[in-house]
């Protein structure tokens, strides 16, 4: 059963204020237009260009090999054979990206390694929109309201790339696009059943009026039981609850003019999830999301001009090892301005102008509120020196001016007027790319990325007891990314292959952790900290192909090295975050799939070599060995009809139950799924 969550009456009259509010913002860049707008139409590039193109990195279309960062794109077609109930497990398969699964429904997604619980280096948006949870610096992956099938292409960007695509994209970005209702009349239902006990349900339906205006509706419900596998003693007490989800949304577009468009969304979801927290806790989280999105598109005299506002309410409601309730009302407010213009034939520039202002009420001590407003500023420049070489430089500002309102607990070591601060940050990307023949692309990037302090660690988060306090602390600072990269992409024709290899060194400095440091007080607080720097050096080299007309196969291998240079405090992984001994040094993946007639087959394959995860202890966390492990993922699908698919997949294959994290260890998973393709 889908849990039932509070309403709040402020949080109801907080959506009608703000979603007024998109209303005269999105009416002001109507009349400030004059001027044949188009929102993507994705479908049109791909034969156009013969493979899956992207326009996020510069605004306008580029294969993989020719955007300025290392990029993969997961084509739908790759999404629906994975196998996969979940965005996680999708990404699970593509090279070079992390994914710990703590449950069924709970895991933590990174790239080039650095992934923990929360994992907070990774900005993941969704047509534009940002779903990454400012509140607590992660993404709730089974509370994002998105279905499978109504997903064109995923991008994995790989290295930082905040002047991109924007802060907090410190490590890489999961880049979610789905169908175009105006362009693309997608109609799917899915049933889903399997071990675990798990019954899903989605649906997704178009409704065109070709040229004029277009509405996708979609939609899903779905429960199952968590793994039965022992939990550490050192994870907690609590058991584990039934797994829940439901999941609406509604996107649609209006072609105003010839040179405009109006896009409106609304989104709804809410879960139920055992999850393993930042602490590296068992708990129980409740999720609801809500969401309103206005997009405006005019094609002009002075360039592509596009106008968004959107407006994210997440409500967390958690229960810890501790029996403690915290109830995060989490709201963030984004209104962004940009331009994309072609100068000439050899220059494209971007620029554009964006306001945040996210809040967040404090816990379990309630009360008061944290919040910060940021004006960021960011400009683009890609400039085509010749047929075979283009440069593209990109930089972004953005300056957070952080606050605090309400009343604080008795002895608290802060005032409110130490939340009175500016945390100004800037992050770069800049790339070099030269076809140097007609096979051969050779990539050179420098980037800066930043990760911001997430509003809990900025003060949100407050215990206190007789015994034991802690808090956030509002002298939190941004830890940022370096990034120096060497990329070569190689069409193999004489196999029917294409190579791609990378090398790669990154700095993290400022690492953010959640235990810090201490306060003697009385009353004794601990809170959360900078507490030091990170390298890493790594390589990655993939190579995917096709043979026999009716295969296609691909292998590849990451070897990378961190060394995590700490405060002593936390050199000795007492902290929460350990990097060095968490990162596997290798990672080698592989796929083959066949398909002919009515009939699919793929399988996957995983490697990854031994590593160590973290666990809590009475005084911060320690570490625990993980074996290098081994497994594989499976799907066969049979084409009933035109319309009708039944497939049989599998994700853990190889073993009933493994341990792949210092948490409880997985289990073999199996699904049924019937669909139809309308």
């Amino acid at each position: 059963m889908i849990p039932d969550f509070r309403h709040r009456g402020n949080a109801r009259r907080s959506v009608l204020r703000h979603g007024l509010a998109i209303l005269p913002i999105l009416s002001a860049a109507f009349l400030a237009i004059g001027a044949a707008a188009q929102t993507v139409n994705y479908g049109a590039m791909e034969q156009l260009f013969g493979e899956s193109v992207t326009t996020s990195a510069t605004g306008q279309p580029q294969r993989v090999t020719e955007v300025p960062a290392e990029m993969e794109i997961v084509s739908a077609e790759k999404i629906r054979r994975s196998g996969s109930v979940d965005i996680p497990g999708v990404l699970k398969q593509v090279p070079g990206v992390d994914v710990m699964e703590w449950a069924s429904d709970d895991a933590d997604v990174s790239v080039r390694g650095y992934d923990q619980a929360y994992s907070s280096r990774l900005l993941v948006l969704v047509d534009g929109r940002q779903v990454y949870a400012d509140h607590y610096g992660y993404t709730p992956w089974s509370a994002l309201p998105v279905e499978l099938a109504a997903i064109r292409q995923i991008e994995v960007v790989k290295g930082p790339s905040t002047a991109l695509f924007g802060a907090n994209a410190a490590s890489g970005v999961i880049n979610i696009i789905t169908y175009n209702p105006l362009y693309d009349d997608v109609n799917a239902v899915s049933v889903t059943a399997g071990t675990q006990d798990t019954i899903r349900g989605s649906a997704v339906t178009t409704i065109q009026d070709k040229g004029r205006w277009a509405l996708r509706l979609s939609g899903s419900a779905g429960l199952d039981n968590d793994f039965s596998t022992a939990i550490p003693a050192s994870y907690g007490p609590l058991g584990r609850l039934q797994n829940t989800r439901g999941a609406v949304d509604a996107d649609g577009i209006v072609q105003l003019t010839a040179q405009i468009q109006l896009g409106l969304e609304a989104s709804h979801s809410q879960t139920q999830t055992n999850s393993v927290d930042s602490s590296y806790s068992l708990s129980h989280d409740r999720h609801l999301t809500n969401s309103v999105k206005g997009q405006l598109n005019a094609d002009t005299d002075w360039g592509l001009v596009q106008a968004m506002a959107y407006t994210n309410w997440i409500e967390q409601d958690t229960v810890n090892t501790l029996g403690i309730p915290l109830d995060f009302d989490n709201q963030s407010t984004v209104i962004q301005l940009q331009d994309v213009l072609r100068l000439g034939a050899d220059h494209v520039v971007r620029g554009a102008v964006e306001f945040r202002h996210n809040e967040v009420n404090t816990t379990p001590i309630s009360g008061s509120r944290i919040f910060y407003d940021t004006p960021s500023f960011s400009g683009m420049w890609n400039w085509t020196i010749s047929p075979s070489l283009s440069w593209t430089n990109a930089v972004r500002f953005d300056s957070l001016d952080l606050g605090r309102s309400g009343p604080a607990p008795a002895g608290y070591p802060f005032r409110n007027s130490d939340w009175n601060r500016n945390l100004s940050q800037w992050g770069f990307n800049s790339g070099l790319v030269w076809k140097a023949t007609p096979d051969d692309t050779i990539r050179l990037l420098v980037s800066r990325g930043i990760e911001l302090p997430s509003l809990a660690l900025l003060g949100s988060f407050v215990f206190s007891t007789p015994v034991f306090n802690t808090s956030g602390n509002p002298n939190l600072n941004a830890s940022a990314v370096m990034n120096y990269e060497a990329d070569w992409d190689r069409q193999i024709d004489a196999i029917g292959a294409f190579l791609r290899g990378a090398l790669f060194y990154q700095r993290t400095s400022n690492v953010i952790s959640l235990l810090g440091g201490f306060i003697p007080g009385p009353p004794a607080y601990s809170i959360p900290g900078n507490i030091g720097n990170s390298d890493a050096v790594g390589g990655e080299l993939s190579v995917t192909g096709r043979f026999l007309d009716h295969w296609n196969w691909g292998v590849s291998y990451r070897l990378e090295t961190v060394k995590d240079k700490f405060i002593p405090f936390a050199q000795n992984s007492s902290a929460f975050t350990d990097f060095q001994h968490v990162t596997p040094k290798q990672q080698i993946k592989a796929n083959i799939g066949w398909a002919q007639d009515q009939w699919e087959a793929d399988m996957a394959f995983y490697y990854q070599s031994a590593t160590r995860g973290l666990f809590q202890t009475l005084t911060g966390t320690d570490l625990t060995p993980v074996a290098a492990y081994f497994n594989a993922d499976a799907r066969v699908g049979y084409r009933i009809n035109n319309n009708l698919t039944l497939s049989l997949s599998g994700q853990n294959l190889l073993q009933s139950r493994q341990v792949q994290t210092g948490g409880p260890a997985i289990e073999r998973r199996v699904f049924v799924n019937l669909s139809a393709a309308l």
